[in-house]
């Protein structure tokens, strides 16, 4: 089942028309591609929006995650007349977000009439082939779209439809909340897990986690300036010379754990929509967002280190020995190192709750601004 939410106060005949259009051309394209499934295309309003004014994704990935949920769809495209606030390119006429089964699209500048339907439902088929977890082609549906000209429906290639026939199958099966209505949290976050723990590492690992250090900023410099100020700080040399190794890497896991659990909760990234019943789909989503912000500060860690590293190794040994009461060696520099980058770990959850909430949202919901 798929949803088609306007979340606009449009009132334009012509370009509602030219909406109605376009699911009409994405829903025969389907049934015609791919005719094994049972299609269905269940469309709503919820006319949050004026009709004119550029519109944050974050904003409407929310408001389409909250519905796709009340509605029990499988995927939810958010359809806008305004134009979407990018973040990383010029412009975007769309973004999918694979982690929360969610689209937006923006038809500000896809034309008028039949051409406006066509590029829309073209744009919309794209868009769900992120969704459905393919990459882009040479050619076909996901070849990849430099504006609003390129698109066209076009046929899958023949390796991407075996690839979309065994996505969709998986996705066809039903439901978690459909086997029983009583569950344990724990296991039912393991149970969602362990039914595609490819697809769940596969995502995960598609929105590169490693990159958030370098887009949110704040949450990188609270964590250098944490490790800059334990690195020129006598009593931290001191105290962290003579940790153990067991005691440094108990440190570390507790403040990876703690600063992850930190920044999901601050700023509410598990919530995302009014139920309050078991859903599987959200369960998913939460372990992927999960996922990603745990390796991303992993990452983060990692970098830590290798400045902790560099700026211990650089420090005059005679100031070390006199900070830390004994000869440094190779063994303590690491160490300290280790202790640094789990204190700017910490820091970093600090950070994380200064950035704009939307922003760590984006880092975690886009796949891509189309």
């Amino acid at each position: 089942m798929l949803g088609w939410l306007l979340a606009a106060d449009l009132r334009d005949p012509e370009l509602l028309a030219a909406y109605a259009r376009a699911r009409e051309l994405l829903l025969d394209y389907l049934r015609r591609t791919l005719p094994e499934f049972d299609w269905r295309l269940e469309a709503d309003e919820r006319r949050v929006y004026a009709p004119r004014g550029a519109l944050d994704p974050v904003d409407l990935l929310e408001l389409g995650v909250a519905e796709k949920l009340h509605r029990h769809w499988d995927y939810v495209l958010v359809v806008v007349p305004n134009e979407l606030i990018p973040r990383h390119s010029p412009s975007a006429l769309g973004v999918p977000s694979s982690a929360l089964e969610a689209a937006v699209l923006s038809s500000a500048r896809l034309g008028q009439g039949e051409e406006l339907a066509e590029r829309l439902a073209a744009l919309a088929l794209h868009l769900l082939g992120h969704l459905w977890g393919l990459d882009h082609a040479a050619s076909g549906p996901m070849r990849p779209v430099s504006g609003p000209e390129e698109l066209r429906l076009e046929p899958w290639p023949p390796e991407q439809l075996r690839e979309l026939r065994q996505q969709l199958a998986e996705a066809a099966a039903s439901r978690l909340e459909e086997e029983r209505e009583r569950w344990g949290a724990l296991a039912f976050y393991w149970r969602t897990f362990s039914k595609d723990p490819h697809g769940v590492i596969e995502s995960v690992l598609g929105y590169a986690p490693w990159r958030l250090p370098f887009y949110l900023g704040r949450l990188t410099a609270a964590a250098a300036v944490s490790v800059v100020y334990f690195l020129l700080t006598a009593d931290a040399w001191e105290l962290g010379a003579h940790l153990s190794w067991r005691a440094v890497w108990l440190l570390t896991l507790l403040a990876l754990a703690a600063a992850t659990a930190f920044i999901f909760s601050g700023q509410d990234l598990g919530r995302l929509g009014r139920e309050q019943a078991w859903r599987e789909q959200l369960a998913r989503t939460r372990i992927v967002l999960l996922g990603t912000l745990a390796l991303g500060i992993l990452s983060l860690w990692t970098g830590l280190l290798a400045l902790s590293l560099a700026g211990a190794w650089i420090l005059p040994r005679s100031l070390l020995q006199s900070w830390m009461g004994l000869a440094p060696s190779a063994a303590h520099l690491l160490r300290y190192a280790v202790f640094t980058a789990a204190i700017g770990v910490l820091g970093a959850a600090l950070g994380g709750n200064l950035e704009e909430e939307g922003e760590i949202k984006a880092e975690l919901f886009f796949d891509e601004e189309t």
